[in-house]
């Protein structure tokens, strides 16, 4: 049985960081009888100052039905040391940027790893999730390519626009192109009748500058409703405190009509059920390589409004939703206007019609036999 190493910055119990821990879960899930798969993150979660409790750390241990090993310290010797115990066939990096793949590739420098190395940037090269920080992710790819530390790496792109974006850096590298796991939804929910001039609307993600809250509220700022009420709740860390900061100074400035709230962090066990509380999805993110949370509104029957910057395309000649450029505001506008004069009727046609997209787009079983394709390969 091949020996998989996964080398993730967070992972189980981790709640705060996003689509990754999910797709990963599902993955290890699907190939747990087929392989020897051993975990190596970090001891605690997204923006946590304290390491989990009840979990022993620095050590090999199971959980969650897998071998894992919190690291308290994210350094060279205790990634060397574990790597070195484990004896890898294969080591799978899950970012492009990150501190962990980082101390991967300095060991891969001194010719420390002999594993075959796979690497999925999960989005981390689009144009727009390079225009964040771009000083220091231009230098990190400068030193990259000087040490050429791409040889003998095979990458993994979740989508075709994914692949593009890898292929744009790196186009000399093996490269395959396998949708991220999702786990099948079996719960079936109740959306609140959409009435005419209202509308309920939801932001679920991280609050920072690559899922763009900023821009959906600067559309909302921009608007002037004539008859109605829009309500726009928000759930998601704080991730970036200066940006969640320039959030709320716009919000003070957005219509009455528009009402906003922020509602906090919520549980990914409470995401479904959060969402089927709303009619419209609202996330003009600058880049997804899948995006859990839109795929998640999808299933539930939430129409997204979303930009173009997922694999989630041409939603609006389906009549299920809008996957917009966010280069023209306008358009987000209009969208929303449009959704906020839909009655009952259309939007469970719209709704409806949405989930039995995305049940075709998810065939979980084909994708797991791929994923064990590929790692055996």
């Amino acid at each position: 049985m091949k020996k998989l190493l996964i080398i993730t910055r967070w992972y189980l119990p981790a709640v705060k960081s996003g689509g990754t821990v999910r797709s990963l879960t599902a993955l290890v899930n699907g190939l747990k009888d087929d392989f020897s798969i051993t975990i190596l993150t970090s001891d605690r979660d997204l923006g946590a100052t304290k390491p989990y409790e009840n979990i022993e750390f620095d050590t090999l241990t199971k959980h969650h039905g897998t071998d894992i090993v919190y690291l308290s310290q994210l350094n060279i010797p205790s990634m060397e040391r574990y790597i070195e115990q484990i004896e890898p066939d294969i080591i799978y990096l899950n970012s492009f940027f990150d501190i962990t793949t980082q101390l991967l590739m300095f060991l891969k420098l001194r010719s420390k790893i002999k594993s075959k190395i796979i690497l999925a940037p999960r989005g981390e090269l689009a144009k727009g999730a390079l225009s964040i920080k771009a000083s220091k992710k231009r230098a990190y790819l400068f030193f990259y390519k000087l040490f050429n530390l791409s040889k003998d790496i095979t990458f993994h792109a979740t989508s075709p626009e994914d692949a593009m974006d890898i292929t744009n850096k790196f186009p000399y590298n093996k490269l395959e192109i396998i949708q991220n796991p999702k786990e099948e939804s079996t719960q079936i929910y109740t959306l609140p009748i959409k009435e005419k001039n209202i509308l309920k609307m939801v932001f679920i993600s991280r609050i920072a500058p690559v899922k763009n809250l900023l821009y959906a509220l600067e559309v909302l700022e921009k608007m002037q409703i004539e008859e109605g009420l829009i309500i726009f709740d928000i759930y998601g860390p704080d991730e970036d405190k200066n940006y969640w900061n320039a959030c709320q100074e716009v919000i003070k400035k957005i219509s009455s009509q528009i009402e906003v709230n922020y509602k906090g962090f919520i549980e990914p066990c409470n995401i479904g059920m959060t969402l089927s509380k709303y009619h419209l999805f609202f996330l003009p993110t600058k880049g997804e390589n899948f995006g859990h949370a839109i795929v998640e509104a999808m299933q539930v029957g939430v129409i997204p409004l979303i930009s173009n910057k997922t694999p989630w395309q041409d939603l609006e000649s389906l009549g299920i939703g809008f996957s917009l450029s966010l280069e023209n505001s306008v358009d987000f506008k209009e969208a929303i206007i449009t959704m906020l004069n839909m009655d009952d009727q259309s939007f469970i046609k719209s709704s409806k019609n949405l989930q039995k997209y995305i049940e075709k787009k998810l065939n979980s079983k084909k994708n797991i036999e791929e994923y064990k394709l590929f790692f055996r390969r």
